[in-house]
């Protein structure tokens, strides 16, 4: 059991298994309502680069090439990832979130640490949580294999992830690789040096230094059905390939009105602390790496593609920082 919980976590923060035919979820994004889709795009067209999956940012004789990823697998990387090759090719070099040394350290620091992930003290979450809450969270840890004594616990916003993923993604595991582990392949091939942008340990340091009940919080925001989970997943590969990462994520916050049992203001407060630990906090830290390698010309940076949209984005950061930005085919 613990074995499987740490191929599942690596596989949640590093690349995931294929969403496949058993994950039947639907695209909501032709079910909005009027009101929604107008919110949807008044988002989209106040926020700096809001699509676009690939992008080149020039500066002097220093080119880096952005690719927002996707850590799940999908049939629909193979042509994607066929354009990119060449990118790839031409790269002195690559840097990712996590590379194999680091996806290495965190299995063996989630076998060898369990504050990483466990309340090692004071009261479990049956004991935080109210009755209600508690059988529905330990309904959902059940249906991914996972006992309820230890998903009791387990730290709030380690579980809030695990039940992120549906149990038909979960069942999966292995089937696919995501764009993250298709560019590892192609470099380890082709002799390509691989950086990462953070130590292993970064999100689990940002997430567990929050308080229990700011983990509580964004927990109940992300606890949803097994069928909205997997609406919510086709929703995010849709909107992938359609090259909308802005879109992407501020739908996952319409879908948590639309199913959650928390108030909108829960739900827009909880959003706002992921994002500022999720995104926020890690694209200024890798910024000076990324900015700050004069050693080499062509670089290429690969990161989920949340990453790339924003004024804290990594491409509004680049363009801060001098760079010329032109959208490529992706």
């Amino acid at each position: 059991m613990i074995a499987r919980l740490i191929t599942a976590a690596t596989l949640i923060f590093c690349p995931l298994s294929t969403l496949n035919a058993a994950c039947e979820g639907r695209d909501l994004r032709p079910l909005l309502s009027a009101a929604e889709q107008a919110e949807l795009q008044a988002f989209h067209h106040s926020t700096p680069y809001p699509s676009g999956n690939h992008w080149l940012a020039e500066k002097d004789q220093h080119q880096i090439s952005v690719i927002g990823t996707v850590h799940l697998g999908d049939a629909r990387l193979g042509p994607v990832f066929d354009r990119l090759s060449p990118v790839l090719a031409a790269a002195d070099r690559i840097y990712l979130e996590m590379t194999p040394k680091e996806q290495a350290q965190l299995q063996r620091a989630l076998s060898e640490r369990p504050e990483l992930v466990f309340l090692t003290q004071g009261p479990t979450l049956i004991d935080l949580l109210d009755p209600e809450e508690w059988d529905q969270l330990s309904k959902a840890a059940q249906a991914r294999n996972i006992p309820s004594f230890m998903a009791a616990k387990f730290q709030p916003w380690y579980l809030s992830v695990l039940l992120s993923v549906p149990p038909c993604v979960l069942s999966a595991m292995g089937e696919g690789r995501g764009l993250d582990h298709l560019i590892m392949g192609y470099a380890a091939k082709n002799g390509v040096p691989l950086q990462a942008l953070e130590p292993y340990d970064t999100i689990f340091s940002l997430f567990s230094s929050e308080p229990i009940d700011t983990q509580i919080a964004m927990m109940r925001a992300g606890l949803l059905s097994d069928q909205d989970s997997a609406d919510g997943l086709v929703t995010l590969l849709n909107s992938y390939f359609d090259q909308s990462h802005a879109a992407s994520w501020y739908l996952a916050k319409l879908h948590a009105k639309r199913v959650s049992a928390l108030s909108k203001r829960e739900i827009e407060e909880a959003f706002d602390k992921l994002q500022a630990t999720l995104l926020r906090q890690r694209n200024l830290a890798w910024m000076p790496h990324i900015i700050d390698t004069t050693s080499t010309d062509t670089i290429v940076v690969a990161v989920g593609a949340a990453h790339l949209h924003g004024s804290d984005g990594v491409l509004a950061q680049l363009k801060s920082a001098g760079y010329r930005l032109s959208r490529q085919e992706f």
